[in-house]
């Protein structure tokens, strides 16, 4: 009885072996052909495998990567004549190499470099980077990386501040990341939340320096989110939006528009958000040695004068 249980579970399995084979056959032709399909295994499958060899596993997945990569760059047409499966497939190696060790920093750059510009993968790359955001809680260059491609590729100014928001309270990020994504924030609607998040930068800021430009910053920001306070008080009682900001003053709900530290002019735009002919940057300062010119003729507004600050765009 006991040599018969073995054969009977043999008699079941080994039809259902047959099947899967024909199974995983029929999968196989119906890929896509002349193409280099490479099947990357499963993160978890592969730590289950490398036992304690998991940093190694990660660097195979990772040089495997590299080798494909370099191999594309021997193609005519690069990297048009990359396909778009070969693409994703370089993405699942790096993720699989970062699944396994996700304080591996070489696999996000790679990411970033390729999978992006070449590979326009951009929303794949930054759940990779997530992750990396997520471990290397040290590293500011990561969140940096995500907050561009939110910004540049994706138009997604809310969420790439929120990206460079979080890179700005890391060691060693440069202050110009605070003012990218206070700046952002404002372009998507959240003037509320870049001014709560300038005064905690302010607060933890040691540099004058940077404290005095961060102060100028909040200023623009305090008058830009007054402003559009004003303007849905004013929707309320008036039952429509104003068609400027000087239906504002005329109708008393507040006393006057702020002036813009940056030496802009607040408006409202067509869309109806606020914003300041400035972009909240500075304007350029002439040179000390730009010594004034003998003056032919008064200048005439509009014709002959130069303007007082050259707007960004």
């Amino acid at each position: 009885m006991r040599r018969v249980v073995p054969i009977l579970l043999l008699c079941v399995l080994l039809p259902l072996h047959v099947a899967s084979l024909r199974s995983a056959g029929s999968a196989w032709k119906a890929l896509p052909q002349g193409e280099e399909t490479a099947y990357a295994i499963p993160a978890p499958i592969l730590k289950l495998t490398a036992l304690e060899f998991d940093g190694l596993a990660s660097d195979f997945m990772f040089l495997r990567a590299l080798v494909f990569l370099g191999s594309t760059f021997e193609r005519d047409n690069w990297p048009h004549s990359v396909k778009e499966s070969e693409w994703r497939g370089l993405y699942r190696d790096l993720s699989a190499a970062t699944d396994l060790d996700p304080y591996f920093l070489d696999p996000y750059y790679v990411a970033q470099a390729s999978l992006t510009w070449d590979g326009h993968l951009v929303r794949e790359t930054n759940l990779l980077l997530e992750k990396g955001i997520r471990t290397r809680d040290w590293d500011w260059m990561l969140p940096f990386f995500a907050g561009f491609n939110s910004f540049y590729f994706l138009q997604e100014n809310e969420q790439a501040s929120v990206y460079l928001m979080e890179s700005s309270k890391r060691p060693g990020a440069a202050p110009l990341v605070a003012s990218l994504a206070t700046r952002l924030a404002v372009k998507g609607r959240q003037t509320e939340n870049a001014v709560i998040f300038l005064e905690e930068m302010l607060r933890n800021e040691e540099d004058e320096g940077i404290k005095k430009n961060y102060r100028i910053r909040l200023e623009a920001l305090h008058g830009i989110l007054a402003l559009e306070k004003a303007v849905e008080l004013y929707a309320a009682k008036m039952g429509k939006p104003p068609a400027s900001l000087q239906d504002l003053v005329a109708e008393r709900v507040i006393a006057k528009i702020p002036v813009d530290p940056y030496a802009g002019t607040f408006y409202l735009d067509v869309d109806g958000s606020v914003k300041t002919t400035s972009d909240l940057r500075e304007a350029k300062k002439k040179p000390e040695n730009d010594k004034p010119q003998p003056q032919q003729k008064t200048a005439q507004p509009g014709k002959d004068a130069a303007p007082l600050y050259e707007l960004p765009f």
